[in-house]
């Protein structure tokens, strides 16, 4: 907590394997039982196999999101290289604060790592769609976040596209800059893997 971990929603008992669960839950029902016929009431709160199957691969995912953030984002340095020819451009990108408090959100690594997003997309959109054969090229936008922002594929495709320019004519000229459909966002997510898998880059996704 505090390194900047957030885990205030997870329970113990949630990261324990099913049958240790079941077992957890009997010794709690049994303390209970003597609990109540000294103190009164008191509530255990039990959950069926396929939902504790459900919560504890939330609460795993959370687990791992904050170690994650706690000893990997700490790394992050705000260095960065900007190409005069984009000045302009960048100039007018709304900016991210990275101080301590400028946010009760992100940590000062998560938004400097959208400071890295929303350069790489404004430096690199035009350049990666100018030919793009489905739509033109895409708006200018703010990302804020790390799950809407990202959804149609475009604005990762931008940041990889800045490291390896290459995949822009074999992958990424083919995306939708204005997906509407869930169809189209599946297919830019899929080009998308398809461009990390031709760098070597598959860390097991599957599709």
């Amino acid at each position: 907590r505090s390194q900047g971990a957030c885990l205030p929603h997870v329970m113990p008992e949630f990261l324990l394997e099913p049958e240790d669960y079941k077992i957890w839950i009997k010794v709690k029902k049994e303390k209970t039982i003597l609990k109540v016929d000294r103190f009164g009431d008191e509530h255990i709160f039990v959950l069926e196999d396929s939902t504790f199957e459900t919560m504890s691969k939330r609460t795993w995912t959370d687990v791992l999101l904050q170690i994650y953030k706690v000893f990997v984002l700490r790394r992050v340095s705000s260095r960065s290289r900007t190409d005069p020819s984009n000045l302009e451009s960048l100039q007018n990108m709304p900016r991210i604060k990275s101080n301590l408090l400028a946010s009760n959100i992100y940590s000062p690594y998560e938004r400097t790592i959208l400071t890295w997003l929303n350069k790489h997309y404004e430096e690199n959109r035009k350049i990666v769609w100018k030919d793009c054969q489905k739509g033109g090229v895409p708006s200018r936008r703010w990302i804020v976040n790390f799950d809407r922002d990202l959804l149609d594929g475009l604005v990762l495709a931008a940041q990889v596209a800045a490291y390896c320019p290459y995949l822009i004519a074999t992958h990424f000229i083919r995306m939708y800059t204005d997906p509407k459909t869930q169809q189209q966002f599946l297919h830019n997510c899929l080009i998308f893997v398809k461009a990390l898998r031709a760098v070597g880059l598959n860390i097991d996704i599957k599709v």
